[in-house]
């Protein structure tokens, strides 16, 4: 072996051989402490980024206490086509809430709900599924018989001349809602329910007034039921029955006219 000023003696070629060996083998001890002390710092850098998120959290606590709140999270089921949850911030006064709906696939959106916690607990999961549907207020669905009915019947197809759940018309539909939930026997057709009713300005609408459109010629044909927001229950040839809007272009375009019906009814039971 060659040194760099001369020839090295046997005994220094040992030794250098030696140390070479002893290397390895302390680079080999080491590792399993490099990597302790590696980990030890990453552990630490986790620990500061869950300390700064339990930071966080711990201040949006603090602030709802201050608010006097408290946050929760309400499922409700109605059927199983139905499933929609509700997100609800809780205060001593009032409740904000804004609500997811979904109906198999599709979701809709709904308007914020302000209302006291006792009324809150008050309130039957129908109520909140009406509500979400017209994009209103809960507090405004009670006339609860009437919805009740509409569940009932909710989805099921058209059928001119049709009375029964298997289908049914717009105005055996207006028929079974009379009776069931007001009382009344109504005539058969739209054009007969159409004349025994007192026309109202669109103004004055209120739930459970009547909607007369013309679908075919100039004449009364179609007959449905307002409910809340400018909405109307009615059974639709492509649909069956469902809720609509006033103010969409095809039915707004289509509207005779607004009735309600008589104080004292021609037809009553």
């Amino acid at each position: 072996m060659i040194y760099a000023h001369g020839q090295l003696s046997s005994a220094e070629s040992e030794q250098i051989l030696t140390f070479l060996k002893v290397v390895p083998m302390m680079f080999k001890n080491c590792m399993p402490l490099a990597l302790i002390v590696l980990l030890l710092t990453s552990c630490s850098s986790v620990n500061n980024l869950f300390d700064s998120k339990s930071s966080a959290i711990s201040n949006t606590a603090a602030n709802a206490v201050q608010r006097n709140t408290m946050i929760g999270y309400t499922n409700f089921t109605e059927s199983t086509n139905w499933t929609f949850k509700q997100a609800v911030s809780v205060s001593s006064n009032a409740v904000d809430a804004p609500r997811e709906v979904t109906i198999g696939s599709h979701s809709m959106p709904t308007k914020l709900m302000e209302i006291t916690t006792a009324a809150l607990e008050s309130f039957i999961p129908m109520q909140f599924k009406y509500a979400i549907m017209m994009n209103e207020t809960v507090e405004k669905i009670t006339n609860v018989s009437l919805y009740k009915v509409i569940d009932q019947w909710f989805g099921t197809r058209y059928r001119y001349g049709g009375t029964t759940h298997h289908g049914i018309d717009c105005s055996a539909f207006m028929q079974v809602i009379g009776q069931c939930v007001f009382g009344w026997i109504l005539p058969r057709t739209a054009h007969e329910q159409y004349a025994v009713m007192n026309r109202v300005d669109r103004s004055d609408i209120q739930e459970g007034d009547f909607v007369f459109f013309h679908t075919r010629g100039r004449g009364v044909s179609h007959v449905g039921m307002c409910l809340q927001n400018n909405k109307f229950i009615h059974s639709c040839t492509s649909k069956g029955v469902m809720i609509s809007d006033l103010d969409d272009s095809y039915w707004d375009s289509k509207i005779v006219a607004f009735k309600r019906m008589k104080e004292e009814p021609l037809f009553t039971n």
